[in-house]
């Protein structure tokens, strides 16, 4: 088997000739300080040092995620190739960047301001104290400034890439959340203001909701235009749990989120044949029967360590119509354990999901700055010789 056939077998719930391993997605990448790391250790481990890069480029600027290099992927056996939107041409998503004596400050497309520490800081945390719709009411929000989601720089050169990915033997994962309609509301709104809004102002929700997943599908609309034919897997994602358990009841999801989600996955499976990959951290197992419900195929990232997240039990009850990608420890395993609990972790996970197919093995989420580069490596490779 190829790549390309390897994952599509797993997806198809067939067991492939070895577990698909996944690399360098929005959610399934690494952080850049582990990213430097990992190749310095790869020139050392090589005897064709010269192959590995020297530079990269920020993917992610939120997460500080580089654009992880060929010739990593390739020494790791990465079964996926990604295919992002590109950089928007127009003004509304031009990023307004300042600082001061502590933090570096950008303002995104959204009107939300992040800000990263100089002293050490590893991401952009949100300033809930400058959210730009805190303080608004529900008719204020058609009047806010929206970016335009229909700026044809997104799709420029994605029907080529996502065929290049295609024609080299790689499953073509479609990168095409959008920085997640559901959370640029609290985004915008302030977190703990649009929770207590559910209870509170949901007339207010249910129109951010409406104008974010509307925003959403119009991006969707016009990317999968463009390049549908040629994707496998179309990602899509929000952070709907926590490590207890779901953010809201289970009421509250069905009320407010499930709908739109519903509308919103309607259209990727319009637009194309591709699997839908949904994203969502933590205790997620209570909302798994409503995401099959309305067309979710894969769940990312299965966190393990939250309640509720044995993945035997998962693959006994789920296994037959989900496909589980991650699971692979991040909190403990892979920053703290040595390579033989990271070879135990990676064993364990693939024997409880990789039956009859239906796992494609990466780690819970982003490798933090933590990791040791050898525990990066023996995760692959004892996946790859498993």
């Amino acid at each position: 088997m190829n790549s390309r056939e390897r994952v599509l077998a797993t997806l198809n719930h067939e067991e492939p000739d070895r577990v698909p391993l996944d690399l360098g997605g929005w959610v399934t990448s690494m952080h850049k300080i582990a990213y430097e790391n990992l190749v310095n250790y790869l020139r050392e481990e090589s005897d064709e040092s010269e192959k590995f890069p020297t530079s990269y480029e920020l993917k992610d600027w939120i997460q500080q995620l580089p654009d992880i290099d060929e010739s990593v992927l390739t020494r790791l056996g990465i079964d996926t190739r990604y295919v992002r939107p590109s950089s928007p041409t127009g003004d509304s998503w031009k990023l307004k960047e300042f600082e001061d004596e502590d933090y570096y400050y950008v303002t995104d497309g959204w009107g939300v301001t992040r800000k990263r520490p100089k002293d050490g800081g590893l991401y952009y945390d949100i300033v809930f104290s400058e959210c730009p719709l805190k303080d608004a009411t529900v008719g204020d929000i058609e009047d806010h400034d929206w970016p335009d989601p229909e700026d044809p720089g997104f799709r420029r050169g994605v029907k080529e890439r996502a065929k290049e990915i295609k024609e080299s033997g790689h499953a073509v994962v479609a990168d095409f959340n959008f920085e997640s309609w559901y959370e640029n509301c609290w985004y915008m709104r302030g977190y703990e203001r649009f929770y207590k809004d559910l209870y509170k102002n949901p007339d207010f929700v249910e129109r951010l909701l409406d104008k974010t997943s509307e925003i959403h599908m119009k991006f969707l609309d016009a990317i999968l235009d463009e390049a549908g034919e040629y994707v496998d897997v179309v990602l899509q994602g929000d952070d709907l749990a926590n490590q207890d358990g779901p953010a809201m009841s289970l009421e509250m999801y069905r009320k407010f989120v499930k709908p739109r989600q519903a509308r919103i996955f309607d259209l990727v499976k319009s637009k194309t044949d591709a699997k839908l990959f949904y994203h969502c951290c933590g205790s997620v197992r209570d909302l798994i029967p409503d995401l099959i419900d309305i067309g979710v195929d894969v769940l990312n990232p299965v966190q393990v360590s939250a309640k509720g997240m044995n993945t035997e039990e998962l693959k006994s009850e789920f296994g037959d119509r989900m496909t589980f990608w991650g699971a692979i420890d991040t909190q403990k395993v892979l920053p703290m354990g040595s390579t033989d609990e990271v070879r135990e972790e990676v064993n364990r996970r693939i024997n409880h999901l990789s039956r009859d197919g239906g796992y494609v093995l990466t780690s819970v989420h982003n490798i933090q700055a933590d990791v040791p580069p050898e525990n990066i490596v023996t995760m692959y490779d004892t996946a790859r010789n498993y």
